[in-house]
């Protein structure tokens, strides 16, 4: 391992500097038709994405953008957090406010010094990104609608 080596009481750590890079893009605005939600047009790809709900944001992970906003529009009776989203989103836009999707569909990863591509077909990959995307917002004071 490329990382430093810590001894703190007899016990040996390495230390591994991480740094994960990304940039979001905006791919539209959601909107209704007919009551039920309808999205911008988004890849069937592994990906992350962020709606900006209101004075917040809400981030999620998926290996198919299409099929999850699928899932958000359509929720099944046992799928609490699509129900949750639907219900917020299409809440917020009765109220008159936008909603701007944003995704990540590539990212890169720095180890040790040693740059990456990351793997989003990868569900740790993912969760990485996603970690970080919500680690920023919290430092940046921003408002997350995740629980």
């Amino acid at each position: 391992m490329n990382g430093r080596q810590i001894t703190r009481k007899g016990h040996r750590f390495n230390t591994v500097k991480v740094c994960v890079s990304f940039d979001f893009s905006q791919i539209g605005k959601v909107s209704q038709l007919d009551g039920k939600l309808h999205f911008p047009v988004v890849p069937e790809e592994p990906g992350i994405y962020q709606f900006a709900i209101r004075d917040r944001i809400y981030v999620g992970e998926t290996d198919r953008l299409r099929r999850r906003f699928q899932h958000y529009r359509t929720p099944g009776p046992s799928q609490q957090t699509n129900i949750r989203m639907n219900y917020s989103i299409l809440t917020a836009l009765n109220e008159g406010f936008e909603i701007v999707v944003s995704t990540i569909e590539q990212a890169t990863i720095n180890v040790d010094g040693i740059n990456s591509s990351l793997d989003l077909s990868r569900k740790s990959g993912r969760l990485l990104v996603e970690s970080a995307v919500l680690s920023a917002a919290h430092l940046r004071g921003q408002l997350v609608e995740n629980l």
